[in-house]
């Protein structure tokens, strides 16, 4: 049977969206309109009485969204009990619930450390007994360290055996403001971009790595993160900021995006429902992705790499003679390049500019006789032939942050292997 995964839309969610009396007609269609399909949104009165949040599901479909129910019911709190009332009082809500359209699924927990996990599991399961169809969500930390487990892969291991997840997600916010003297000591570093006194963490490629290898060996889905809202060490997200995290994440096979955060704080959308300067920026890059999500769902990913200095966690590409695969050969400004094949084993490219501040002017060359290069066109929603035309050497230019998907073939030979 299929889940909302593959049946429903492509999952742009905006947490912390909005909750309780802010769930009305005029910011839930604002809501739709800025490109989000879920958002994760506490509902309820504080009882077991399933008619306000039959309220909150109905505006949410009549808008065209879907809310991922933050509840405090499924909500595994350090302090949680999962005994025989509390299942009944699960059971009723869910039934009440599961066949709604403006339902996507189940917050259950964020960032839980690792002794939470068999408890977390049992409840999701108890959950997907009642209703396989929607999605029980749990976020994760960054896999920067294993938050009680002794390694970081130990902890997404025993997620992964326990809760045999639908799919994975993590949040992880690369882009810090350094002082002078972080900038100074860091000179030359290519997460170090002095001009903006802008820092990216280290760690982060690290961390898409590790979560996109679990995902692909499990042969599931995983979702992750951009940050929209200014707070502590972290700036008000530019439009490459967004683009950056967000074309990063799909470069490294992400097929769920999330903003860190919708409603709270500002962020996107106020109490009044009038938007900000960063609710325009997700609607013009949600948007984009939109577009391009019926192709990346028909795709699988098999290798990120990265042009101009090595970062924690990334790889330069292979040589020649150890790649059977058409080659996308890139020259110029650092990039990063996500590699796809698709159901006839044609290859795509995800290929995404290495600064969030400033453009890049890449040269691609197409390792492969008789193949011509092809880039997808948002507006057109297709794949078209590279102007100039040149199908094997390409000058390309790409804004800040910018990602665009170029396939190898389709016409030619058409044969990668």
């Amino acid at each position: 049977m299929k889940t909302i995964l593959e049946d429903g839309p492509f999952p742009i969610m905006g947490w912390a969206g909005p909750g309780g009396d802010m769930i009305r007609p005029d910011v839930m269609r604002g809501m739709a309109a800025g490109g989000f399909t879920v958002s994760h949104s506490a509902v309820g009165d504080g009882t077991d009485d399933p008619r306000s949040v039959l309220r909150a599901l109905d505006v949410a479909a009549e808008a065209g969204m879907r809310l991922l129910l933050v509840h405090p019911l499924w909500h595994v709190g350090d302090d949680f009990v999962f005994d025989d009332d509390r299942r009944r009082r699960i059971r009723a809500l869910v039934e009440a619930v599961r066949e709604h359209p403006g339902l996507y699924g189940y917050h259950l927990r964020d960032e839980p450390r690792y002794h939470m996990l068999p408890l977390l599991a049992q409840v999701q399961h108890f959950i997907e007994d009642l209703d396989g169809y929607h999605v029980c969500y749990l976020n994760h930390f960054p896999p920067i360290e294993g938050w009680g487990a002794a390694t970081p892969e130990a902890f997404w291991l025993r997620y992964i055996e326990l809760a045999r997840p639908k799919f994975l997600s993590y949040d992880h916010y690369p882009m810090v403001l350094g002082t002078d003297a972080d900038v100074a000591a860091h000179a030359g570093a290519p997460n170090v971009f002095p001009q903006e006194k802008l820092i990216i963490k280290s760690d982060y490629f690290a961390c898409l790595e590790l979560v996109r290898s679990m995902a692909v060996h499990n042969r599931m889905p995983f979702w992750a993160f951009t940050c929209s809202v200014r707070h502590g060490p972290y700036p008000t997200p530019t439009e490459g900021h967004t683009r950056w995290q967000l074309f990063n994440d799909l470069a490294y096979g992400a097929l769920g995006l999330q903003y860190f955060t919708y409603a709270h704080d500002e962020a996107m959308v106020r109490a009044d429902g009038s938007t900000t300067a960063m609710w325009e920026i997700g609607r013009q890059v949600n948007h984009e992705i939109h577009a391009l999500a019926p192709v990346l769902r028909t795709l699988r990913n098999v290798g990120v790499f990265r042009t101009g200095p090595v970062w924690s966690g990334t790889r330069s590409m292979v040589r020649a003679d150890q790649w059977p695969m058409p080659k996308l050969l890139c020259e110029g400004d650092p990039v990063t390049l996500g590699y796809f094949l698709d159901a006839e084993e044609r290859t795509h490219v995800m290929v995404v500019n290495g600064s969030p501040c400033s453009w890049a002017r890449i040269t691609l060359k197409l390792d492969a006789k008789r193949e011509k290069l092809f880039f997808f066109d948002v507006k057109a929603r297709e794949f078209r032939e590279l102007w100039p035309a040149d199908p094997q050497n390409q000058l390309v230019t790409l804004a800040p942050g910018e990602g665009r998907l170029f396939r190898i073939g389709g016409a030619g030979a058409g044969v990668n292997f």
